[in-house]
């Protein structure tokens, strides 16, 4: 009987210190998974935290164009005298006739005519000055052609032309709309 009550204490220390070793490296490789998974989370939790806060600076930055837009648009308003009114719209539409003028190319800076120079080709000059408003075949024998860049460029009214003249397509002579 002393043997059986032994046998049975030695085996159930042996299973349990068995369960142990065992346990521990269970508990080890649940542990770093666990450890795993909380970095990945504060990981993706520090990642919607930045983009919240790019989202608010977006949304502070459209909210903030908003309100400029809402002012300049109160502080806008149309004359009430015919006149008046007339004058605005006049020079409102002046103002807008000149913008277009200034989208229309590269030959509406100052810049690019410092580029401009004798023997140049009608493609170089193309591509310095851009489209021309119009061009014009001439019966000059010195001249075989001339391009004209005409607009209102400063919103005076007053329209501003250049002009460039080719003959054998090199440039032999031009004018600057800012003389």
């Amino acid at each position: 009987m002393k043997s059986i009550i032994f046998s049975t204490l030695l085996f159930s220390f042996s299973t349990l210190f068995a369960q142990e070793t065992v346990s521990n490296a269970d508990l080890s490789r649940k542990l770093d998974l666990i450890l795993t998974k909380v970095n990945g989370l504060e990981e993706r939790v520090s990642k919607l935290e930045n983009a919240s806060a790019e989202a608010k600076k977006e949304i502070q930055a459209v909210q903030q164009v908003a309100k400029d837009a809402k002012t300049a648009t109160q502080a806008i308003t149309l004359p009430q005298n015919s006149d008046e009114k007339k004058s605005f719209i006049d020079k409102l539409r002046i103002q807008l006739k000149s913008e277009e003028t200034k989208a229309s190319g590269a030959w509406t800076r100052e810049e690019t005519w410092t580029g401009m120079r004798r023997n140049l080709t009608e493609f170089k000059v193309r591509k310095l000055l851009g489209k021309p408003s119009r061009m014009k075949l001439s019966l000059d024998p010195r001249l075989d052609r001339i391009f004209h860049y005409e607009g209102d460029l400063n919103a005076d009214g007053i329209e501003e032309k250049g002009e460039v003249r080719f003959f054998r397509d090199r440039v032999i002579s031009f004018e600057s709309p800012f003389k």
